[in-house]
C-alpha cells in the first residue's frame, strides 16, 4: 500500500467509525450496521500483514458504500442532507435575470417595453419590486447555503478525500453559486463575504424593499377615490 493510498484509507476508517457513531442504538437496523462497520474496522486495524489488504479492501468498501448511501441511514438527519433545498433555490437564482423573469409574469418576448412603463407607471413600481424582492431573496438564501456548509463542516471534512461522490460535487456547486450571487450582488473584490458582511447586505437590502414597498403603497393610496379627488380639485393629497 503506497503512503497515499495509506493516508486514504486512514480517512475512510475515520468516516466509518463516524458513521458507525451517529447510528442510533435504539434502532435494529442500525445497531446492526454500527456493529458491523466496527468490527470491520477492527479487524482492519488488527489484520496481519499477510491478511492486510485484503481485510482493509473489504473495510474501505463497506464504509464506502454506506457513505454513498447515506440518504438511507437509519437517523433523523443524514450527511450532508442539509445542502438538498438550499441547491435547489440557488440554481434558479444563480444567474442574473432579464426584467420580469422572477416571478414570470409575462411570456417570453411580451414583456412591458419601456413605453409600455412610461404610460402605466405601475408597471414600473411593479418591476421596481420584483428586482428588490429578488435581491432580497438571494441574499437570504446564499446566507443558508453558508450556514449549511457550516452545519456539515464535520461531514464535509471527514469525506474530502472521496471521488465521484454527487452530493458532494452539488455542495461544491451551491457554494460556487453562492459566490457567484454575491458578486454578482455587488462584492467588488469578487471574494465571498464574512457572515457579519452578508448579514449587513441583508439588512440593507430589507430596507431599501421597505422603502419600495412604501412608494408602492403611496402610488396605491393616491390612486384611492377619495385621494384622487382631492388631488384634481386642488386639496391636500
Amino acid at each position: 500500500m503506497t503512503p497515499e493510498d495509506a493516508e486514504s484509507f486512514e480517512r475512510t476508517l475515520e468516516l466509518g467509525k463516524e458513521i458507525a457513531a451517529s447510528l442510533p442504538d435504539h434502532d435494529v437496523l442500525g445497531r446492526w450496521m454500527a456493529h458491523h462497520i466496527g468490527d470491520l474496522i477492527i479487524r482492519a486495524e488488527t489484520a496481519s500483514e499477510a491478511e492486510a489488504d485484503d481485510v482493509r479492501r473489504e473495510t474501505a468498501t463497506a464504509v464506502l458504500a454506506l457513505w454513498n448511501h447515506r440518504a438511507a441511514l437509519p437517523i433523523s438527519r443524514p450527511p450532508l442532507d442539509t445542502f438538498g433545498p438550499v441547491f435547489t433555490a440557488l440554481e434558479r437564482l444563480s444567474e442574473p435575470q432579464d426584467p420580469w423573469d422572477f416571478y414570470r409574469m409575462f411570456q417570453r418576448g411580451s414583456e412591458p417595453s419601456e413605453d409600455d412603463m412610461a404610460a402605466a407607471p405601475l408597471l414600473r413600481i411593479a418591476l421596481n419590486l420584483e428586482e428588490i424582492v429578488r435581491r432580497v431573496v438571494r441574499t437570504i438564501v446564499t446566507v443558508a447555503a453558508r450556514e449549511a456548509a457550516d452545519r456539515e463542516a464535520k461531514w464535509l471534512r471527514l469525506s474530502d478525500h472521496v471521488e465521484n461522490d454527487e452530493q458532494r460535487a452539488a455542495r461544491d456547486a451551491i457554494l460556487e453559486l453562492a459566490r457567484t450571487l454575491e458578486t454578482y450582488a455587488g462584492d467588488a473584490d469578487g471574494q465571498p463575504a464574512a457572515g457579519d458582511t452578508r448579514l449587513s447586505k441583508l439588512i440593507t437590502d430589507l430596507l431599501r424593499a421597505e422603502a419600495q414597498l412604501a412608494e408602492a403603497r403611496g402610488a396605491l393610496e393616491d390612486r384611492l377615490p377619495g385621494n384622487r379627488s382631492e388631488s384634481e380639485s386642488g386639496g391636500p393629497v
